[in-house]
């Protein structure tokens, strides 16, 4: 959540709330984790493998002794000569004297870097030639030796070089690339990329984790908080939980009488019996959320009329297991008969189902027509309780044209999925069609929130005057 919405909306970061984000964040794109530390791994391993010269070093030891008579049998003479031909090779080399005499005697322009080196509190002398030819390596090692004592006598006097052992022509070069270790760096890169990027992700985004901040960011009340669940049957079917039977999803089913006793008491308290169940977004589960909600005024002993009114996209036939009966649109088309259209997908309770139909692109005009409203009408004279399902709140027209025909509604809102903005423009676009929003039903919840600290005790209703519809917030923002 960027400081933006956190002032707009008076929240402050959640930091158990950005932790869960960043586990889910870090879950959903872990496939993007793979692929940067694989990009990475192998740019950095083909940015070794073209930028690799082989580098090859030939090395010969001596022994080193002074050639006068009275010095050559004290070991310190010698450790003290050995050390100061090392020290002065540098200046040896630099001064040209011996570079001439090596490029003279091989024929080059140019010698490769030559280094010289002393076992300490010993007389043993190294000389090492490192270049990208091995042969021309050695080359300039023998002449380096045949030339370096007739310079160095000018320097430490005379001395005497005994050799101990030489490479020959190296074979292998010193500078071999360590392509595992590369990729590895590699993979460090691609997975700090990754975590950074999960974070952004985290901290960006502008959704519903919870009861708290749905109540900061609206002035409504939270009926019922609706776990996910799964639904009944395989495949499709498996996406739609639904109380078809009275011992199906006990955990989910006592959270939708929950939802139903608080619904049904705000209807009550305004002598209502029209309810408009919707959503800012789809994908929220209002038509989940409508279905249950309609089951559970049913079994309850109500009289209750399910209304699909989003006939774009008919949705509550396919919670039923039925995708071809005719519906609403038929009706409204003229098409078929109100006896025709009512269904009964539960014998054993009071429900009524009327479904959308086969979909149309002229939804809004046939919400619109005064048919629709005179059926609502007479329904209300039958049922004790009308439910109905509409589109998504904040994008489509149809549900405006529904909500004329309702008298209260309901938000459903799905955790960690619709964008806060959007879930805004959706109920202030119920509440400008003139609809008492009576509060919202938090859909999808997980485990860890339902039982958490904004768990089942902490989600109560409070019954004391301190919501208002979203409404009278809009007046006052005015």
């Amino acid at each position: 959540m960027d400081g933006e919405h956190s002032q707009e909306y008076g929240m402050e970061l959640d930091i158990q709330v950005l932790l869960v984000d960043l586990l889910r964040s870090a879950w959903k794109f872990l496939w993007v984790e793979v692929i940067l530390v694989l990009l990475c791994a192998g740019v950095m391993c083909f940015k070794t493998h073209q930028s690799y010269f082989p580098q090859y070093r030939a090395e010969a030891s001596f022994t080193v002794y002074v050639t006068n008579p009275l010095q050559s049998g004290i070991q310190s003479y010698n450790s003290a000569t050995a050390e100061q031909m090392a020290k002065t090779f540098p200046y040896i080399l630099t001064s040209g004297a011996l570079s001439d005499l090596v490029r003279e005697e091989l024929g080059v322009a140019a010698i490769p870097a030559i280094s010289a080196s002393t076992v300490e509190n010993t007389n043993i002398f190294t000389l090492s030639v490192t270049a990208s030819d091995p042969q021309f390596a050695y080359d300039v090692l023998k002449t380096v030796i045949t030339h370096y004592p007739e310079v160095a006598e000018y320097v430490v006097g005379p001395t005497q070089m005994s050799l101990l052992d030489e490479s020959g022509v190296p074979t292998q070069p010193i500078n071999q690339p360590d392509y595992l270790h590369t990729a590895l760096r590699g993979a460090v890169v691609g997975t700090v990329v990754w975590l950074a990027i999960v974070f952004l992700i985290a901290v960006s985004r502008s959704t519903v984790h919870n009861e708290k901040q749905l109540k900061q960011m609206m002035n409504l009340p939270c009926l019922g908080l609706l776990p996910k669940a799964k639904g009944y049957g395989k495949g499709r079917k498996a996406q739609y939980p639904v109380m078809i039977h009275d011992d199906e999803l006990l955990g989910f089913a006592e959270s939708v009488r929950l939802l139903r006793l608080r619904v049904e008491k705000e209807l009550k308290k305004r002598e209502k019996k029209v309810l408009l169940v919707s959503s800012a977004i789809p994908g929220e589960g209002k038509t989940t959320v409508a279905a249950n909600l309609a089951i559970a005024l049913a079994r309850s002993g109500k009289k209750t009329l399910l209304l699909d009114c989003d006939l774009r996209n008919p949705s509550v036939g396919k919670v039923f297991g039925q995708r071809t009966a005719e519906g609403l649109a038929e009706y409204l088309q003229g098409k078929a008969s109100e006896k025709e259209i009512f269904q009964r997908p539960i014998e054993e309770i009071q429900l009524v189902v009327v479904y959308g139909g086969k979909s149309t692109g002229e939804a809004a005009e046939l919400l619109s027509r005064q048919e629709a409203m005179e059926f609502v009408d007479t329904a209300k004279e039958e049922f004790d309780y009308i439910i109905i399902d509409t589109p998504p709140c904040s994008m489509m027209a149809d549900a405006m044209e529904a909500a004329v025909m309702a008298d209260c509604a309901l938000l459903t809102i799905r955790q960690d999925y619709a964008p806060k903005d959007r879930i805004l423009e959706g109920a202030q676009n119920l509440a400008e069609s003139g609809l008492d929003v009576i509060g919202c039903a938090l859909n999808g919840v997980e485990k860890h929130v339902m039982s958490g600290s904004y768990g089942y005790r902490s989600y109560g209703y409070h019954d004391q005057g301190a919501y208002k519809s979203y409404g009278d917030v809009l007046a006052k923002k005015k």
